[in-house]
C-alpha cells in the first residue's frame, strides 16, 4: 500500500465524505474509494438458500456479501481475477482494512442510456443496450459471471466498451457457473424492465443481442430454462393480481413472460 494514497484517503474520510463510494485525484487520475459497510445477510437470505436446497436450484442460493473487511477481500480478489482474464474492469489500485481504492471504467451504462433517451437519440439507446447484452455474454463465454448485472453495475468506456464495476457478491464461489450465469441473465433483463418499464423493446433488445452472442444453446441456458419453468406457477398466480402488486412485482412478471416467451420459441 502506498503510504501517499493511504493517508490521502484516511484525511479525506476524517473530513467527512458523505457516502460509501467517492471520488479522489491520485497521480493525475479520478480513483474511486469504497468504504467496507456492515454484513448485509438478512433473515430472509436463509429462507432462501433453505429454498435453493429444497428445490436443487442452485441459482436461488443467496451470494449477499459477508460486509467488512472480508467483503473488501472478496472484491479485489474478483477483480484481479477477471483483469487477468482479460475483461474490463477498475485497476486495484489500493486495498486498506476498511476501504479499496479503485480505477475508474468509465461512465455509468444506465445514466448514459438516460441520457440518450432525453436527447432523443433512439438509435444510441439501442446501441448501447445491444453492447450491454453482448458484453454479459462474452464475460460468460468467459467462464466467469458477475453477480449483479444491473444497469448500473455496466460501464461504458470512450471506446465504446463495456465494462464492469460492483463485485461485493460472488456468486462464483457458491454454485456452478452455469447457474451463476443463468441468475446473470434474470437480473439483467430485470434490471432493463426495472429501469425503462415503458420501453419494453430495450428488454427485448438486451436478451436478443445476449442470445446472438452467447447462443440458445449455451450451457447456461439449461439452469434458466428450469428456473422459467419452475416459477411459472408463481407467475400464473400472482398476474390476476397485478394491479395490486408492488412496482418490482410487476416488473419481474413482465420480464419473466418476455424471457419465457423467448425461451419456448426457441
Amino acid at each position: 500500500m502506498n503510504e501517499q494514497l493511504h493517508a490521502l484517503v484516511e484525511h479525506t474520510m476524517a473530513q467527512g465524505v458523505g457516502a460509501r463510494v467517492f471520488a479522489l485525484r491520485w497521480k493525475n487520475r479520478r480513483i474511486w474509494i469504497k468504504q467496507a459497510v456492515p454484513a448485509k445477510q438478512k433473515g430472509w437470505h436463509h429462507l432462501q438458500r433453505f429454498l435453493a436446497n429444497i428445490t436443487g436450484i442452485a441459482l436461488l442460493r443467496p451470494t449477499v456479501s459477508p460486509g467488512g473487511k472480508e467483503g473488501l477481500e472478496t472484491e479485489a480478489n474478483t477483480l484481479r481475477k477477471l483483469s487477468e482474464q482479460g475483461i474490463l474492469v477498475p485497476d486495484l489500485v489500493g486495498v486498506a482494512e476498511d476501504w479499496i481504492a479503485i480505477g475508474d471504467n468509465g461512465g455509468i451504462l444506465q445514466t448514459r442510456i438516460e441520457d440518450c433517451i432525453r436527447a432523443g437519440d433512439h438509435d444510441a439507446v439501442t446501441k448501447l443496450i445491444d453492447a450491454a447484452g453482448k458484453g454479459l455474454a462474452q464475460l460468460h463465454q468467459a467462464g466467469l459471471a458477475h453477480g449483479a448485472p444491473l444497469l448500473r453495475n455496466l460501464t461504458i468506456r470512450d471506446d465504446e466498451q463495456i465494462g464492469f464495476i460492483d463485485f461485493e457478491e460472488d456468486p462464483n464461489e457458491r454454485m456452478p457457473i452455469v447457474d451463476a450465469q443463468a441468475r446473470d441473465i434474470l437480473l439483467f433483463v430485470f434490471s432493463i424492465q426495472r429501469e425503462f418499464k415503458k420501453r419494453p423493446e430495450l428488454l427485448r433488445a438486451g436478451w436478443r443481442a445476449y442470445v446472438d452472442q452467447a447462443g440458445f444453446d449455451a450451457p447456461q441456458m439449461v439452469p434458466l430454462r428450469k428456473i422459467v419453468k419452475v416459477l411459472r406457477p408463481v407467475y400464473l398466480m400472482l398476474r390476476p393480481f397485478r394491479r395490486w402488486l408492488g412496482t418490482d412485482a410487476i416488473n419481474g412478471l413482465l420480464a419473466y413472460r418476455i424471457l419465457r416467451k423467448s425461451l419456448n420459441q426457441e
